[in-house]
């Protein structure tokens, strides 16, 4: 797992700017990620998504990830040079029964929660946003299923090999 945490900022890192699209809903946002995850898609992220809190994060991190590609590792996935996403971290991916909640909204923050199931394993998330200029970015996101607790802020900052 630490060595697709590491590949995963590597990849963050390597994306390259897109059209800055904004949104004025938080909801629409998190449509948005989710939209790249439909069968036949392949899931990119742009980096206009994130809050630029966690862009510094990730690029605080890359230098640590990137030696850490070159550790001796035994998971299988990171072997095999696989990000980790943030919003789906399984290696496959079939969302069934995804799950957008209401956001709820204090000023310029919202929290968006959201639930799948990806194949058969129960996933629950905590998606954290600002509004950053003219729209809402993506500043965090918890698992809070039964199975994998994390936070990518806390894990980019303290732990990057804790997810």
């Amino acid at each position: 797992m630490r060595r697709l945490v590491a590949v995963f900022i590597l990849l963050i890192g390597a994306i390259p700017a897109q059209a800055t699209e904004t949104f004025d809903d938080p909801e629409a946002l998190v449509e948005a990620i989710y939209d790249s995850y439909k069968p036949g898609a392949k899931p990119e992220i742009p980096e206009s998504y994130y809050s630029s809190r966690l862009l510094v994060l990730m690029a605080d991190q890359r230098e640590t990830a990137q030696a850490a590609l070159f550790a001796p590792v035994s998971d299988e996935a990171a072997l095999a040079g696989e990000p980790v996403d943030p919003f789906v971290s399984d290696r496959n991916v079939l969302i069934a029964n995804l799950a957008i909640g209401e956001p709820v909204i204090l000023g310029d923050r919202a929290m968006v929660s959201v639930s799948y199931h990806n194949f058969d394993q129960p996933r629950l998330l905590a998606v954290a946003l600002i509004r950053e200029g003219a729209g809402w970015v993506v500043d965090d996101v918890a698992s809070m299923g039964a199975d994998e607790h994390w936070l990518l802020s806390w894990a980019l900052t303290y732990d990057v090999f804790s997810m």
